[in-house]
């Protein structure tokens, strides 16, 4: 799966401004609202949530293209090796 880079950079906005929160609250609840932040950027971007779903390592390829700093935060805040292993839902 592919994303134009408008879409792509919706992905690592809305990802940025829960860095802090995901650090506070730990990895469990961090990785619950890493879910729910994917799939509102998915539906928000031509509904491509099943897309997603069958190619979770979209995110990171996305993430890493896009916004590379980010994502090696996030990453680090969920205790995640990757954005695929904690995509559940």
């Amino acid at each position: 799966m592919q994303v134009e880079d408008p879409v792509a950079q919706k992905l690592c906005d809305a990802i940025s401004p829960q860095l802090s929160d995901w650090r506070v609250q730990g990895p469990t609840l961090g990785r619950v609202a890493l879910n729910i932040t994917v799939h509102e950027w998915a539906a928000q971007n031509g509904g491509i949530n099943l897309a997603v779903l069958g190619d979770k390592s979209s995110v990171d390829r996305i993430t890493t293209k896009t916004c590379s700093g980010v994502r090696d935060e996030a990453l680090q805040a969920l205790e995640l090796p990757d954005f695929a292993s904690g995509i559940a839902f």
